[in-house]
């Protein structure tokens, strides 16, 4: 943050401007001021929304998460204890967070007591430590487990349980203690105002005029000491679990006991990852707006409570069935729907009448026998969990309409200024283009389905269907090619970048990535109607996949399995290492330059990119990941996975080139204000 009082940057925040007698030395100010997120003031109604359903999906989760394993006796062991510890230091961690915020984005209500800003900081920083700590002794708790399976009950006792609980609690109750103690002795001389929507440790720091070196050391210590051994610990714990599984004899015994760790690995992500990237936008992106780093703050500290819930009920048996009784208010339906939806797909079974599928979608004895072509297939949306696919469709129609009005708005914007009519702008509205046809061609079947039961699609109309997919998905994958091209040739040659980079050349690249999607992908409908289909025409999916029409056939269908497997590989394998070799040679260009406000400026430039090809690879990575390994993940967890791998990048890509780009950000706050920025 600069030195210049935060009100004098931002004119309409004069009203809590420090009046006079508040600019002079004082220890213990009365009140500070919440700014929520600065510059984005204008949308802090819309902002809240999604903040609002976070937390309600993170109280509901979380005590749910706690009521199951209080009733269910099967979960009254060690590693469920460790579960609902984090469960409560979730419900805390948010609850001391976003009531205040809502009340800022909703009532205008900025300002808090300086003791209980205090308060509040303490609780923030307290509660981070203590899920960092928990997640230490969920990972001893897998060691245990794995390694020294004979002995894990002798181990971990419900004493000792209650002895690591209680040495968590302290440690970060004790840890961040002094924190605010360091904070209320410093005098504040330059602003009340705190240009965040909570009061974290940093933010309040800077406001103080005095040296604040003691506090900016000991909130690294707490950094690097605490959460670096912690991470440490979990890595050490891991490293000794993959050489236990690693020496099980079968297979199968490998995939069962590492997937006992899935759960708590998810969770690990889900709490390191946010707070790694926004500790890396910290020290890195000197030139990111303010109301960025703001936002990804706020993430760090609403992912996580909103996530782990959610990973551990799809990953337990027990809580995912306890879940489906409450929506039901009957047995464990949906687990014999989701068992069913596996018996579909097992070479030595008939059709799936006699299980728990809606009649409806059971083939007659005359569509039992081998057909080429089967009139329609059936997508039964995610199976084991119809009861809740009106909840479901709430955030996957909530997701299309933001990519939506995301992609649209970029193609608006790139059209309307003249600034950004440039290759890398160009690529972005092929990106756009990409995304509205791939959300557009599996979001209203989706949709009918979870809100009208209408699964039929016509077999011409799922093979269409499954070529758009796949070959936009190829098409989007190049972009990234193109998009790292195109930062290569502005870094490393920036003098030749528009003589290289020219229109002509950019409508060829991009003619290029679509023939080549076109083209790669042209084989799968063809591959899949010569297919002869004898066992079911019902499709456990929401929309028509290659490999999961692929299973219904019951011939041969290696060829149709390994040209999936090249497009894999060889196509978006390719991709990678052509973006990862771009990159090479950009950093290398970059950490040559002289000063590092050079090198820092260069690197903001592909932030936007890199950030793009995260939200693309990642979540298919991870699906991919779940396919190969996940035996005993639940069907319904697959689909969720493929589905949001889908949904995702069409909504973050206009998200981070918006927040990234300060012409695209200006002319949004323009459109929602209606007045010059």
């Amino acid at each position: 943050m600069q030195e210049t009082p935060f009100c004098l940057r931002v004119g309409h925040f004069l009203p809590y401007s420090m009046s006079d007698s508040n600019t002079t030395d004082f220890t213990n100010p009365s009140t500070f001021i919440l700014l929520g997120i600065p510059g984005l003031e204008a949308a802090h109604v819309w902002i809240s929304i999604p903040f609002c359903a976070m937390y309600a999906i993170a109280i509901l989760g979380n005590f749910i998460i706690l009521f199951t394993v209080k009733t269910e006796p099967s979960l009254h062991g060690p590693m469920y204890y460790f579960l609902c510890m984090l469960a409560g230091s979730d419900l805390v961690g948010s609850t001391s967070i976003v009531p205040k915020m809502l009340s800022i984005f909703w009532f205008n209500s900025r300002e808090i007591d300086f003791s209980a800003c205090l308060t509040q900081m303490y609780f923030i920083h307290c509660f981070l430590e203590m899920e960092s700590g928990i997640l230490v002794a969920m990972a001893f708790d897998r060691y245990v487990a794995i390694c020294h399976p004979l002995r894990h009950s002798t181990i971990l006792t419900n004493p000792v349980v209650a002895k690591i609980g209680l040495a968590v609690v302290l440690r970060g109750a004790m840890l961040v203690l002094p924190v605010p103690f360091l904070v209320r002795q410093w005098p504040y001389c330059r602003t009340n105002i705190i240009p965040e929507p909570f009061c974290s440790h940093i933010a309040v720091v800077k406001l103080a005029c005095a040296d604040t070196r003691v506090s900016s050391y000991y909130g690294l210590f707490m950094l690097l000491c605490v959460m670096g051994l912690d991470v440490i610990c979990i890595a050490v714990s891991y490293t000794l679990i993959l050489g236990a599984i690693f020496s099980l004899p079968t297979k199968d015994a490998r995939l069962k006991t590492f997937g006992t760790c899935g759960s708590h690995l998810c969770a690990i992500l889900g709490f390191y990852i946010p707070g790694l990237f926004s500790s890396l936008m910290y020290r890195f992106g000197h030139n990111v707006a303010l109301h960025f780093h703001v936002l990804i703050a706020n993430m760090c500290l609403l992912v996580p409570p909103m996530l782990n819930p959610l990973i551990y009920g799809v990953r337990t048996k027990h809580i995912r069935d306890r879940l489906l009784q409450l929506f039901t208010h009957k047995g464990t339906v949906g687990a014999l729907c989701c068992g069913a939806a596996w018996e579909l797909l097992k070479p030595d079974k008939g059709p799936a009448c006699g299980y728990h599928v809606a009649p409806a979608y059971c083939m007659s004895d005359s569509n039992t026998t081998d057909f080429i072509n089967p009139s329609t297939f059936i997508l039964l949306g995610i199976p084991g969990m119809e009861a809740a696919h009106v909840w479901i469709s709430i955030p996957f129609c909530t997701m299309y309409a933001i990519a939506i009005l995301g992609n649209f708005t970029v193609l608006f914007i790139v059209k309307m200024e003249p600034s950004l009519h440039g290759p890398m702008y160009y690529f972005l509205c092929m990106l756009a283009v990409t995304d509205l046809v791939l959300s557009t061609s599996t979001l209203p079947k989706m949709l009918s389905i979870y809100w009208f039961n209408s699964g039929e699609i016509s077999f011409s109309a799922c093979l269409t269907q499954m070529y758009v997919i796949h070959s936009f998905f190829v098409m989007e994958s190049g972009i990234f090619v193109a998009m790292a091209f195109d930062r290569y040739v502005a870094i490393c040659h920036p003098l030749r970048h528009s003589t290289i980079l020219t229109n002509p050349i950019v409508a060829k690249i991009g003619l290029a990535l679509v023939l080549r999607g076109g083209m790669v992908v042209l084989p799968y409908p063809f591959l899949v109607r010569q297919l002869p289909y004898c066992r079911t025409n019902i499709i456990p999916h929401s929309y028509c996949e290659y490999i999961a029409v692929v299973k219904l056939a019951c011939g041969d269908t290696r060829v149709s399995s390994y040209y999936g497997l090249f497009v894999v590989l060889c196509v978006r394998g390719l991709d990678m290492i052509f973006i990862a070799v771009s990159y090479t040679q950009i950093l290398r260009a970059i950490f040559s330059l002289p000063t590092k406000d050079a090198r820092l400026k260069a690197l903001g430039t592909c932030s936007s990119h890199l950030c793009a090809i995260l939200t693309l690879y990642i979540p298919a990575l991870f699906s991919s990941l779940t396919h190969r390994f996940g035996h005993n993940v639940p069907l319904h967890f697959h689909i969720l996975i493929a589905n949001v791998y889908l949904l995702v990048p069409p909504m973050l890509n206009p998200i981070i080139y918006g927040v990234r780009s300060k012409q695209i950000r200006d002319r949004l706050l323009r459109l929602f204000i209606h007045k010059g920025i």
